[in-house]
């Protein structure tokens, strides 16, 4: 239980939400909702009572605070620039979307994802870059549902659940199914005791710990519970306010599912448990038909910035997405980019290092061994023995916001992200020191491993990465939730580092060999 509360009072202190849909990429705004300035007139007023859909301010409304001496060499990388790639790189995703696509975002071996690539080759050689495009033939086979439906009916009515997304490697449906819903709770074993659950639907309620990749009824095992029950499907509702779409698990997170499953909107939840407890016999009516995609292909980016030296500097984004992608990763993407422009203006006799920027893919879908990241941490042993430097861009910034009764509320402050940093204390030194003095929000405490896709490379050379979390994997990432201000700050505390990097020794910057298991 000390667990659990733990989560509740993250969720607590950090979680976020965006409203249905942000207003960019010609989407129109929930009611009340505004992008800066006082909220609007006819805005629900405050409090602890019924759910409100999330207010944010516009990027004026973010305070700028001053940047250390000698920061003006970084000017040229600016926050509303970097924005202005996100909205590009998400309006690929918002083509999967109005494509008709259900299964929708930047999806690896989908013509989203090579869309995505391309605009990133297109930008390094506008840069200026050596580019090349590195294609992937061997992806393994790709778990794709391709098209679903589900609604609840009771006492005479029936609700369409418009939220319902299929978690990762579910299994379909041969036609519509029809069951009865038996609500368990958060899923634990307590919960499931005395439950008759044979040849139903399980429907649980999952707290997000701390955002929409993860919940607790899936921490807490409830899908393999719910199949040891010989439960016939599983709905899991996200404890987000409002009704939010969310793909939770990544690649190598869970073995594939013997049953169904899909993830709900609060709302859409709630009108099932509600027509429980009133006794309307509600029957969940269903379909996912899936398919196993053999043959699809992906692609690496690859711009080379030559320096006075063959050691390297290496700079990476991963390109895929669920959704709109804004923070995940399309910030990453885009700070990426905006450092490419910016060193590429610098005479080559003036960079002591070679600078590598690299996209990689599949960080949500498996890649296998012959594919992305595996793929280079594998076979790109030349690059890291002559790499002083890993810079992973991923999850850049993100509005800090909290929860007040059922409504999240943004603010306009940055929100504190996760860190790691590996190689020397020298190296280790020099990143905290940049961190502090521009004012980077960070944990209390550093990551043991480094999430993301840092955690495949990071024995690989001298790394850092900042990394945000809270809207993931949903489909509230949008750009209304990343705030100018925070990819500002990041991209200029990464400059800083990789130019303080470059007064360093190489071997200074090598930490003790790491052993992974």
């Amino acid at each position: 239980m000390n667990k659990v509360l733990g989560i509740v009072v993250a969720l607590l202190m950090t979680t976020a939400v965006v409203a249905q849909r942000g207003r960019e990429g010609g989407q129109p705004a929930a009611q009340g909702e505004r992008q800066g300035g006082a909220p609007a007139a006819n805005a629900p007023q405050g409090g602890r009572g019924a759910y409100q859909p999330t207010l944010w301010w516009g990027d004026e409304m973010f305070p700028k605070w001053p940047y250390p001496a000698g920061d003006a060499v970084y000017a040229d990388l600016d926050g509303m620039k970097i924005k202005g790639y996100i909205n590009e790189i998400t309006a690929i995703s918002r083509k999967s979307r109005d494509d008709g696509n259900q299964y929708w975002g930047r999806i690896t071996g989908s013509p989203y994802d090579k869309m995505t690539t391309d605009w990133v080759a297109a930008q390094f050689k506008r840069i200026g870059l050596e580019t090349r495009v590195q294609e992937f033939t061997d992806l393994p086979e790709q778990w794709w549902p391709t098209s679903w439906e589900v609604s609840v009916g009771g006492g005479g009515k029936s609700v369409s659940l418009k939220t319902a997304f299929p978690l990762y490697r579910s299994v379909g449906t041969t036609g519509q199914a029809e069951l009865d819903p038996v609500w368990v709770g958060m899923g634990t074993a307590a919960d499931f005791r005395d439950r008759d659950v044979r040849g139903k639907a399980v429907v649980a309620y999952g707290f997000p710990n701390p955002g929409g990749r993860e919940n607790t009824a899936l921490t807490f095992g409830i899908v393999k519970r719910a199949e040891e029950e010989g439960a016939a499907a599983l709905f899991i509702v996200l404890g987000f306010p409002g009704n939010v779409m969310n793909e939770p698990t990544a690649a190598g997170t869970q073995p594939p599912a013997r049953m169904p499953i899909f993830m709900l909107g609060n709302q859409d939840g709630t009108a099932i448990r509600q027509m429980i407890e009133q006794d309307q016999s509600p029957r969940l009516r269903f379909r996912l038909s899936v398919e196993l995609r053999a043959g699809l292909k992906t692609e690496t980016v690859w711009g080379i910035l030559p320096g006075s030296t063959e050691e390297n500097i290496a700079v990476m984004a991963h390109t895929d997405s669920f959704f709109e992608g804004a923070m995940d990763n399309a910030s990453g993407m885009a700070t990426m980019v905006a450092l490419a422009e910016h060193y590429a203006k610098i005479p080559k006799n003036q960079r002591r290092r070679t600078m590598t920027f690299f996209t990689t893919s599949a960080h949500h879908s498996p890649s296998g061994n012959n594919a992305s990241i595996r793929w280079i941490h594998n076979n790109m042993k030349q690059m890291w023995s002559k790499t002083a430097l890993l810079v992973n861009c991923e999850h850049t910034a993100q509005v800090a916001t909290f929860l007040v009764g059922e409504t999240l509320y943004g603010s306009n402050q940055v929100s504190a992200r996760r860190w790691f940093v590996g190689g020397s204390n020298q190296l280790k030194t020099i990143v905290m020191k940049d961190f502090k003095d521009y004012g980077m929000a960070l944990f209390s405490r550093p990551e043991p491993r480094p999430g993301g896709e840092l955690g495949q490379v990071f024995t690989d050379a001298p790394s850092f990465h900042i990394i945000d979390q809270i809207v993931y994997h949903t489909d509230m990432d949008t750009l209304n939730a990343v705030p100018a201000a925070g990819l500002e700050q990041s991209a200029h505390v990464f400059a800083k580092i990789i130019d303080d990097v470059n007064k360093v020794e190489m071997n200074a910057l090598l930490g003790a060999p790491v052993t992974t298991r």
